[in-house]
């Protein structure tokens, strides 16, 4: 008689389902596009007066900086946007490096 009971009250009164989160809003952003463009304008006009490091590091700087771009406004599954973030993640690191190693060996070698 209980089971019974709470099925037809399961029945006459559900429970409320939860609400679908409303897509989050991607912003324009100006100033990723702003340093994106300012980062590659520096390595086009710099490109004779750098050394190896440093046209690897803004290389990395732009791959890392186009692939966040491109992570919030172009993906649209799961799995590029994972693969958006481990490309973005990799070449900062790689910048990081790149970077370290050039104050490195100007102040310290």
């Amino acid at each position: 008689m209980a089971s019974i009971r709470r099925k037809l009250f399961k029945k006459l009164n559900p429970k409320p389902k939860k609400p679908e989160k409303p897509p989050e809003k991607i912003g324009k952003d100006y100033l990723l596009i702003a340093i994106l463009s300012l980062t590659t304008i520096f390595m086009v006009f710099g490109w004779e007066s750098f050394d190896n490091t440093n046209r690897a590091l803004y290389v990395a700087l732009i791959i890392s900086l186009a692939s966040t771009y491109s992570r919030r406004h172009l993906c649209k599954n799961e799995m590029q946007e994972t693969w958006f973030e481990r490309i973005s993640f990799v070449s900062m690191i790689a910048a990081i490096v790149l970077f370290v190693m050039e104050i490195y060996g100007k102040f310290f070698a």
